[in-house]
């Protein structure tokens, strides 16, 4: 069979893209190395967004059936105190609130819709290279089940995630923040955190997410600078350690009491890494191939489905694939420069130490609270609010 675009990766962005490919009518290979999806302690909350994003790539109701849990509600919390909740329907264009689901459970409902729109599928497959020249049709090289074969196509997206090795095939060049934060997460049960909304908890230098996933479930990670050593929060030998440190940052006691790690703990260094202008001879990345963001913000899966809208819309806009392609680098540029300026002031606004800084806190918060107006609103717009000069400034309480 001849394929119009071979994907490796068939996570959230290779299997909604392929999705959105198949439906167009194009032949499409997913290649993903895994035949099971497994708790990989991955992201679990979309943000507004990105959930607008999924409604627009036809995605919601499969999330929801998949057991995507609504959370409507934002709330933060500093230093043990919570402030007050914003409503995420009213208070942003699309009326949206966020979406908290398993990440496994989402790889596998987005890969069957992309399986029923005609995709093809190959699980198990190990991608063994890429052959990306100018002026050429790109190829690659996979074995499964035991057989090797080769695939020239039209493009071959790279949705390998944040190790990707398709940047390495295609011949681009990575950059790297420097390290500075580290998250650590697990699958709590028994927990008496509220359902209806998403939870973000500031205590002194650390800090608490909190994604609801219902029946008594949540994703939680606890944030610290490991630039100044990493814990180790890795293993079952952890736990205990990990939600004594969920404590520190605030965290409610009634959420914590009685609870169990049911899934794995592990820990990541936070540092973004990206490429510039993500697709060059017929070689495309999406996700966190192309640019993985400080998970502790929690941007990832919007910004891997805003990628998959922006570059399905490309390709379905003109025929000639390569101007598509280098037509989706530009904006994923510009979108992305716009959410790693945000990231940048949210980090040197909540991270920062000293008195100075913790009087900024003391002043900006209460001013976000009260009119978010003005502001980069990370949760509600993402990259496509406010991040120019104004809002820098407002962010770093320099007006």
């Amino acid at each position: 069979m001849i394929y119009d675009a071979v994907v490796v990766g068939g996570g959230l962005g290779g299997s909604a893209l392929a999705d959105q490919l198949a439906r167009m009518g194009h032949g499409v290979l997913v290649l993903e190395r895994e035949t099971q999806f497994r708790d990989r302690v991955r992201g679990e909350n979309v943000l507004s967004w990105g959930v607008a994003a999924a409604r627009r790539l036809g995605l919601y109701e499969d999330l929801i059936a998949a057991g995507g849990h609504p959370a409507p509600n934002w709330v933060q919390y500093e230093m043990g105190s919570p402030t007050p909740a914003r409503d995420l329907r009213t208070t942003t264009p699309t009326g949206d609130g966020m979406l908290n689901i398993y990440h496994p459970d989402m790889q596998e409902a987005v890969l069957a819709r992309a399986i029923n729109a005609g995709a093809s599928v190959r699980l198990g497959a190990a991608v063994l290279g890429v052959d990306a020249r100018p002026g050429s049709s790109p190829s690659v090289t996979f074995e499964h089940e035991g057989t090797r074969h080769t695939v020239t196509t039209r493009i071959v997206v790279g949705a390998d995630g944040r190790a990707s090795q398709m940047r390495a095939w295609g011949g681009f060049q990575v950059q790297r923040s420097p390290d500075l934060l580290t998250i650590a997460g697990t699958l709590i049960s028994g927990t008496d955190v509220p359902e209806e909304s998403a939870f973000f908890c500031i205590g002194a230098g650390v800090a608490s997410f909190w994604a609801p996933l219902g029946g008594k479930r949540s994703r939680a990670y606890f944030v610290y600078p490991g630039v100044q050593g990493r814990r180790g929060y890795t293993g079952r030998r952890k736990v205990d350690a990990f939600i004594h440190a969920m404590r520190s940052a605030g965290v409610p006691s009634a959420w914590l009491s009685g609870v169990e790690s049911i899934g794995p703990l592990a820990e990541f260094d936070g540092a973004p890494r990206w490429v510039a202008t993500p697709a060059q001879n017929g070689v495309v990345l999406i996700g966190d191939a192309a640019a993985s963001s400080d998970p502790s913000w929690g941007s990832g899966l919007s910004l891997t489905l805003v990628d998959v809208e922006v570059l399905a819309n490309a390709l379905r806009a003109n025929s000639d694939w390569n101007i598509a392609i280098a037509q989706y680098a530009l904006e994923h540029d510009e979108y992305y420069g716009a959410l790693h300026r945000i990231h940048d002031w949210m980090t040197d606004l909540t991270w920062t130490p000293g008195p100075e800084a913790d009087e900024r806190r003391s002043r900006v918060f209460p001013q976000i609270a009260a009119d978010p107006r003005g502001f980069p609103d990370l949760v509600g717009l993402g990259p496509f609010g406010p991040s120019d000069e104004r809002a820098r400034r407002l962010m770093l309480g320099l007006d």
